[in-house]
């Protein structure tokens, strides 16, 4: 059973159960010393949640303030300003209340590094903000002083510019004495290079010779005398990638530096662009194999759940940790029924799941599952009252407070309608307004501030959608998007967001019959304008391909052109650089 939420209760069981976290930090002034110094700092707490220890995945913020909590000098996301929480959260184990974390470990999802001239600030304080994914977000009290540990305070005997050149004997400092490379630009005078060669009547940049830059005005370059001279244009690209074994209707997640596959095959991948690396994940443990799972990230771990297995529907799933390769098994009680064709979103703390069809019937009910809770996590069903009708095919995506569930079809009809679910307490479900197009087997993606639909069809059509629409949940309204250049219309196909630009990619052009595509487009929202992905270089054409965004690139990987494929590319967009000369 998912905790009640009692606000007064719940605040003051947690700062009064909080041991003092303990925080150590060894940090040097001297320069040879410097670049050995890990720019990290350990910190361990305790969380209680209604008098008793808290286990499972918590959800933290951590944010280094001055001594009055008015100024931010680092937070775990960079967002903090004021003292304010972080706008993102760091997933942590939790186990017996007791949970420690490196802070500045950029390798950690959500974790910014600390910078170099935190400490010098005299007073640094320590605020973190806990949720265990029911109760809401609480501030922990007191803010946490930062120390020095014993010997540490040595450190502070030589401080920064101690040493002038007045200390130095004459001759001190000589050629052989100067490491290679141990002379950084950081530590030259800003025009000290450009004053030598001034001095020598050189100049920085040959005669005629330009300057490239990302930025279309670049003050830095006009303030130092260059102007325009014109932009250069990379296309975009394609690289093929092979690996892994062949699917066409697996699974896949992003983890920030791999893209996990798993079902409809004895095993799952891990692929890994940085060294274009495929590893088999430990299949000890994992669920049975089993085609059209759902699959999250949580931000450790990957949740499958469901699908359908030689007319079976199981609704069983299991829980992948890629950083012990290990699996855990998901508790079945209260487990709703199984299924495929439904969709998943997670919202920070729990996976939401809604709809699907069961082999005999298409289904109208939902469930969330909170995997720090209980055994094997905890399963609770969604509300009946105002749920959408029974579908199937439909999307579902988190807005980072709802999920919005948008069309799909019962087998008879499609629907137009919009449903929002927000999970505070027992959760509620809203209608939305309808969009003017009923559709399913189409795509949906978040902007950060609108969803945007596109492709589909509906029953008994000959083809599909080439149109789209966008909705906003701040103004409840939908508007079409831009037909001018959009893609031939497709279902089966894929999308992602890339953080400016909708990507839809392969698919089938035919609604009745599969006509394979292997082209694709981007959809900008900000000017409303479709452009073609080049063909050059592209994978094979194929339906339900598995896509990820990696923050640079796209993945594109499995799917079927009537057989399985164990190959794919990635996309990468072009860019425009400006060109700066001296007149």
């Amino acid at each position: 059973m998912a905790m009640a939420w009692r606000p007064p209760l719940f605040s003051k069981l947690m700062r009064s159960s909080l041991l003092a976290p303990a925080l150590l930090a060894c940090w040097a002034s001297a320069l040879p010393l410097a670049a050995q110094v890990p720019q990290l700092l350990h910190y361990q707490g305790r969380a209680r949640v209604s008098g008793a220890d808290f286990t499972g995945t918590g959800q933290f913020k951590f944010a280094l303030l001055s001594a009055n909590g008015a100024t931010t000098y680092w937070s775990n996301d960079g967002t903090s300003a004021g003292g304010s929480a972080p706008a993102a959260a760091v997933s942590l184990g939790v186990q017996g209340g007791l949970y420690s974390i490196m802070l500045g470990d950029a390798t950690r999802p959500g974790m910014s590094p600390l910078p170099a001239g935190l400490f010098s600030h005299g007073d640094v304080h320590l605020r973190v903000w806990f949720s265990d994914g029911l109760n809401g977000w609480q501030q922990l009290s007191p803010d946490q002083r930062l120390a020095a540990v014993a010997y540490a305070l040595m450190a502070d005997q030589v401080r920064d510019g101690a040493i002038s050149t007045a200390q130095l004997a004459p001759g001190a400092v000589t050629a052989s004495k100067i490491a290679p490379g141990s002379v950084s630009a950081a530590a030259l005078a800003p025009t000290a290079v450009a004053d030598s060669l001034a001095a020598s009547g050189q100049g920085t940049v040959p005669p005629g010779a330009a300057l490239v830059s990302l930025q279309a005005d670049a003050p830095a370059l006009r303030d130092a005398g260059y102007v325009p001279a014109g932009t250069l244009q990379s296309g975009d690209t394609w690289t093929a990638i092979a690996g892994g074994s062949a699917r066409d209707r697996a699974a896949s997640v992003w983890t920030g530096s791999e893209m996990l596959i798993w079902g409809d095959g004895a095993e799952g991948w891990r692929y890994r662009p940085a060294t274009n690396a495929w590893t088999p994940m430990n299949a000890e443990g994992q669920p049975a194999n089993r085609e059209n799972p759902l699959a999250i990230w949580t931000g450790t771990e990957m949740i499958v759940w469901g699908g359908r297995s030689a007319g079976a529907y199981p609704n069983s799933g299991g829980r992948y940790n890629p950083s012990t390769d290990r699996w855990t098994a998901m508790s079945l009680t209260n487990a709703p029924v199984g299924r495929f064709n439904a969709t998943a979103v997670w919202t920070g703390a729990e996976l939401l799941l809604f709809g699907g069809n069961n082999g005999s019937s298409v289904l109208g009910d939902g469930a969330r599952y909170h995997p720090g809770l209980g055994v094997g996590g905890t399963w609770t069903a969604l509300p009946a009252a105002a749920a959408p009708a029974p579908r199937h095919l439909h999307s579902a995506i988190w807005t980072g407070s709802e999920m919005l569930v948008y069309g799909g079809t019962n087998g008879l009809a499609a629907f137009s309608d919009c449903l929002r679910f927000n999970p505070l307490g027992a959760g509620t479900w809203t209608a939305a307004a309808p969009s003017v197009n009923p559709r399913f087997y189409h795509t949906a993606v978040w902007t950060g501030s609108e969803m945007l639909a596109w492709g589909g069809t509906i029953p008994g059509a000959s083809s599909a959608y080439n149109s789209g629409a966008s909705y906003s949940p701040s103004t409840n309204s939908w508007k079409d998007l831009a037909a001018a250049g959009a893609p031939e219309g497709r279902i089966q196909h894929s999308a992602v967001w890339t953080g400016s630009e909708m990507i839809v990619w392969g698919g089938s052009t035919s609604a009745t019959s599969l006509a394979y595509s292997g082209s694709g487009a981007r959809y900008n929202p900000t000017n409303s304008t479709w452009t073609s992905l080049t063909a050059s270089g592209a994978p094979a054409a194929r339906v339900l391909p598995n896509m990820e965004w990696t923050g640079s690139e796209m993945i594109v990987w499995g799917g079927s052109n009537g057989v399985g494929f164990s190959a794919g590319g990635r996309y990468r967009v072009g860019q425009t650089f400006y060109l700066y000369q001296r007149p």
